[in-house]
């Protein structure tokens, strides 16, 4: 005898929401556990449950396909990412502290010859690897003696001086 197929209905299985009869403490007997029900049926306000199951159905086929990397592979690209960016940056940033300081140093010093503009280099400016990992050095561009700079120096401040006073007459 041939065996009848399973009724296949269209209509979505009704939610149900957990009483909490069946917690992990057994204090009944079999027979009160069988008279309570594990589930109670839950009806929702609003519209059929015919027309709210087809969005439901397609969100929870939506979310599989979103998920095509495992956790740790998106970690690892996640990772990349910041090192790619970070690298660069965290070099260029050094480099441009390694100039700052040189030139605070340099306006510091009592030699005949002073350094006014540089900038910092690659140790090995041949490949990628070398860029980012060979170290710095500071070259100096520009230089001018220690009494050309402190003439500049003086004139600068002369000029700031009487930009504050125009500015003050003309505010009075």
């Amino acid at each position: 005898m041939p065996d009848a197929p399973a009724p296949t209905t269209n209509a979505p299985a009704q939610p149900r929401l957990l009483s909490g009869a069946g917690s992990s403490r057994r204090t009944g007997t079999a027979s009160e556990a069988a008279t309570f029900p594990a589930t109670l049926p839950l009806t929702r306000p609003g519209p059929s449950t015919a027309q709210t199951a087809a969005p439901a159905r397609s969100a929870v086929a939506a979310a599989p396909a979103s998920d095509n990397l495992p956790r740790w592979a998106k970690g690892v690209v996640i990772g990349g990412v910041l090192l790619a960016v970070g690298m660069p940056a965290a070099v260029l940033m050094s480099r441009s502290m390694l100039v700052q300081e040189a030139l605070a140093e340099q306006s510091s010093s009592k030699a005949a010859m002073v350094c006014t503009a540089g900038e910092g280099l690659a140790m090995d400016n041949s490949s990628l690897i070398g860029w980012l990992f060979g170290g710095s050095y500071f070259h100096c561009g520009d230089w001018e003696t220690r009494e050309a700079r402190v003439q500049r120096e003086r004139v600068q401040a002369e000029a700031n001086y009487m930009a504050r006073e125009k500015a003050r007459q003309r505010a009075q």
